[in-house]
């Protein structure tokens, strides 16, 4: 156990007697292109999941479904109904699930300390809640409303750009702290929006136009683009592990405040996102 400790112990001490970059020209000396990969768990903030909600208000709504009459007989024969079936309730705090996020970025460091960044990252986040389904009247007409749960979901893709700089504190090679900023844009894709219903999944996006569905029809699918371009800004906090002159990588979390761009759901969220870079520099020339 104690071993263990020790081996703890041992890079924080090494860090806070390490003053190397405390010379200048050795700080300096850093200043170039840096390059590499990026992972990490992405939180989306929950104000623009109601698009997903399926809200009569909505541009994609779950009576767009039920007002069809081949889909309504179909859900009625699926849920054995006597009478009516009908939406009873809504999701009133649609959400999104964390998901991973993968990316590539290139750094220009002035020295030891502060640089300049672009970053590119992709994420999948999907939104998932239930509407009520009441199937009336049940058999025994004295019985409490038969309502059924079902599952209704939704999932885009965020394609993100992030121009920023950053900043690191402290003297030492083995660890320091960094901050950050800039500003973001992203491109906001709807990918699905669905309607799960016993085994039957339905599109909540019109992709006919106003000529609803029809069984055996011909009716031409159109390609329906969803989302659109958002900006913002963002802070990070974290940091800085160098290995040797070639080789690093910084743990940190970034915090954005930005525009997501689907329609009804328009607006400024906050959204995190838990990240590790690995940093890479000319392998073949750098040295000890």
């Amino acid at each position: 156990m104690l071993a263990g400790m020790a081996l703890l112990v041992q890079p924080l001490f090494l860090a806070a007697q390490d003053r190397y970059y405390a010379d200048a020209e050795n700080c300096k000396s850093r200043s170039g292109l840096e390059y590499g990969g990026v992972a990490g768990i992405y939180i989306p903030g929950n104000g623009s999941a109601k698009f997903y909600s399926g809200r009569p208000e909505n541009e994609n709504n779950a009576n767009y479904v039920f007002r069809n009459k081949y889909w309504y007989d179909e859900i009625f024969q699926m849920l054995d109904a006597n009478d009516t079936v009908f939406i009873r309730e809504y999701p009133e705090n649609m959400r999104y699930t964390p998901a991973f996020s993968f990316g590539l970025f290139a750094k220009y460091d002035f020295n030891c300390r502060t640089g300049i960044y672009v970053q590119f990252t992709s994420v999948k986040v999907r939104a998932r809640d239930v509407i009520s389904v009441e199937v009336d009247p049940p058999i025994d007409y004295l019985a409490e409303p038969d309502i059924r749960l079902y599952s209704i979901n939704g999932t885009e893709e965020r394609n993100l750009m992030d121009l920023g700089f950053t900043h690191a504190f402290g003297h030492s090679r083995v660890a320091r702290f960094t901050i950050g900023g800039g500003v973001n844009m992203n491109n906001t894709i709807v990918k699905d929006h669905t309607l799960r219903i016993e085994q039957k999944t339905y599109n909540l996006v019109n992709v006919y136009g106003n000529r609803p569905w029809v069984p055996g029809g011909n009716q031409q699918a159109y390609d329906i683009r969803q989302g659109g371009i958002g900006f913002g800004v963002f802070g990070t906090i974290g940091a800085r592990f160098e290995f040797n002159q070639a080789i690093a990588i910084e743990p940190g979390l970034t915090v954005y405040y930005k525009n997501i761009n689907l329609e009804s759901a328009k607006g400024m969220y906050p959204q995190y996102s838990f990240f590790l870079k690995m940093c890479f520099r000319d392998l073949l020339t750098f040295s000890e």
